[in-house]
């Protein structure tokens, strides 16, 4: 199984559950492979502990073909990382584009092949495993193509071969509703001396939990208050203990956005026409720790009331995204105690501590925590570099659906950028004073200069505006340097071209705001305005000047380049199909009529598959 069929070719070992029928196949018959089998049964089962975990695997003697390279042969190991209850417990490695299976390949000395590259660069070994987009290379039939286009590609010949089927998994799993411990919403029920366990009343509601706790001993501090727990049944009279046990924090919090709708209701529960007025939430963000457990609680709780008659909604957001986590490396002393990244030093490219100088083991870079100390303190960012530079950062490292890694040469970047942008502003700030206006300017000669200063702008505002609807930050953020670059090397000489200037710096201004708004606020008082610049309408392009004239198209016989031929931008393949047989080009057949397959991604690829 495998989220990454396109990655395919980067294949280079195949790992199994230890408790995968194979494995405990194997495991009668070698006492090894049985032996490490019992030491992964003794870790955790948790997916967010085994992906901290160190790795092991235990190499068999058996291996599996691959199924695009002739002759290739994969070994097969029983992984400690690997768990059964996730798609067939088996998967392909990739150690070049997966920080697991590229731990696992380099502890065990194993291949690693690259398949995929930002703009056809190849990565060195000290910047893999690469975990961007790009486009595929060392592919054979996936050559130049993007990561989805691959992705249906290789299903499509996985299918075409009878190999293997598309499919969805679905990885929910049940979750314990009460914890042993204070925090949490208190469960209303009692066990009476007679036996029966039985709900407070509804007049004795809510249950309060008691303010004087004490934490310092082990265990359930509720079990242990010498009072709170011993109670009486308001209808019997008989002696009863409350249930000690709380409800998960992701029980209380999958409904309180609802109370939001009515922010004045205290004495019941919700206002329907509050909530049929505000309901469903139009988009919900949360971090990856979410994603399953406080999304499953609260569709459960939407129905729940949706089939009691509250509100006129069955579900509780229309939208959902996943957002990455900000990481950093972990460093920890010889007795194991955690240690801030303030508190270290490097030197030979050894970590030391700052008050001993005793040195540290660097561990991997893993979400930031109070537990571990591997976190950076916002306030010191702010104080050094401001608020913006840490937005700017976090924005632009990674697409936000994935972690990125704290890094002080990467805020540094971002600061020289902030800086970059006020410098442009204020150094173009006198054309903002000229009376001519932009329709006045516009009548006049336009120069090539003003012609390529409307397509960047125009062209990077259309992408812009897509990618951050599409909640491809790092893809906005990377239009923005584009446009911000080619702004601070422009130099205008005449009037439209001075309109044109102002017309970019008031969309740059514009487009930076939901990423730097302090920045961008005080660039649009600069430029001469008083209101608001986060209520200014979001600008629009200029369909005129978006147009590209020629696409560059991908020729491929069998998956490899034979040529590239320009054509007219957004040409339909039969378009395509009859330039290719106007030119003369060797190693592509002059008759096409017994072309197997096609595949075209339009102003991209051509593949003929004969």
């Amino acid at each position: 199984f495998t989220t990454r069929p396109d990655t395919i070719f980067g294949a280079t070992f195949v790992a199994i559950s230890p408790q995968h029928p194979l494995s405990l196949e194997i495991g009668n018959l070698d006492k090894e492979a049985k032996k490490f089998i019992k030491f992964c049964e003794k870790q955790s089962s948790s997916e967010a502990e085994i992906e901290k975990a160190e790795k092991f695997g235990y190499e068999t003697s058996l291996t599996v073909s691959h199924p695009f390279k002739k002759n290739v042969k994969l070994k097969i190991f029983i992984a400690n990382f690997i768990l059964m209850d996730y798609g067939t417990g088996a998967i392909f490695g990739c150690p070049a584009h997966d920080q697991r299976d590229y731990d696992f390949a380099k502890k065990y000395n194993l291949e690693i092949i690259q398949v995929l590259s930002e703009k056809n660069k190849i990565a060195s070994n000290k910047n893999l495993p690469y975990l961007g987009d790009g486009v595929h290379i060392n592919s054979d039939f996936l050559n130049g193509l993007c990561i989805e286009e691959a992705k249906e590609t290789s299903i499509n010949k996985i299918k075409e071969c009878n190999i293997g089927e598309k499919t969805t998994t679905y990885r929910i799993r049940d979750w314990g509703v009460s914890r042993q411990r204070y925090w949490g919403c208190p469960i209303p029920i009692i066990y009476r001396e007679d036996g029966e366990v039985i709900p407070v009343p509804d007049n004795e509601l809510p249950v309060s939990l008691p303010d004087d706790i004490d934490f310092d001993s082990p265990g359930n501090p509720l079990e242990k208050h010498p009072t709170w727990k011993y109670t009486t049944c308001s209808e019997t009279g008989m002696k009863a203990v409350r249930e000690t046990d709380t409800l998960d924090t992701f029980v209380d919090s999958s409904w309180y956005f609802m109370k939001y709708c009515s922010e004045k209701i205290q004495n019941h529960s919700f206002d329907d026409e509050d909530l049929n007025y505000w309901m469903p939430v139009d988009q919900y963000v949360g971090g990856v720790e979410h994603a399953i457990l406080h999304l499953l609680y609260s569709r459960f709780f939407s129905k729940a009331l949706s089939d009691s008659g509250v509100g006129n909604f069955n579900e509780p957001f229309e939208g959902l995204f996943t957002q990455g986590m900000v990481c950093h490396e972990t460093f920890k002393t010889k007795k194991g105690e955690w240690i801030l990244p303030s508190d270290t030093y490097e030197e030979n490219n050894q970590f030391f501590r700052l008050e001993t100088n005793e040195p540290l083991t660097k561990g991997p870079s893993e979400s930031m925590s109070k537990s571990k100390k591997n976190v950076v303190d916002p306030e010191t960012i702010i104080n050094t570099y401001g608020a913006d530079t840490a937005r700017w950062f976090m924005l632009s490292d990674s697409p936000p659906g994935r972690d990125i890694n704290w890094s002080e040469s990467g805020i540094k970047g971002a600061w020289k950028f902030i800086n970059k942008v006020w410098n442009l502003v204020n150094e173009n700030k006198e054309i903002f004073q000229i009376s001519l206006s932009d329709n006045e300017a516009e009548t006049e000669t336009e120069t090539e200069n003003y012609t390529n200063l409307k397509k960047i702008t125009h062209k990077n505002l259309k992408d812009i505006t897509k990618s951050i609807e599409s909640f491809q930050m790092n893809v906005a953020v990377a239009k923005i340097y584009e446009m911000t670059n080619f702004l601070t090397t422009f130099k205008a000489k005449n009037s439209p071209e001075k309109s044109a200037l102002k017309e970019s710096i008031k969309i740059l201004i514009r487009v930076l705001e939901p990423m730097t708004p302090h920045l961008a606020e005080e660039c649009w008082s600069i430029i001469g305005h008083n209101s608001i610049l986060s209520g200014q309408k979001w600008p629009e392009f200029n369909k005129n000047y978006i147009i590209d004239e020629l696409a560059s198209i991908v020729i491929q016989v069998n998956g490899k380049k034979r040529a590239i031929i320009e054509i007219e931008n957004n040409a339909e393949q039969d378009e395509v199909l009859k330039q290719l047989k106007m030119i003369k080009i060797i190693q592509i057949p002059d008759d096409l009529s017994n072309i197997r397959k096609i595949i075209f991604v339009k102003n991209k690829i051509l593949n003929l598959v004969l």
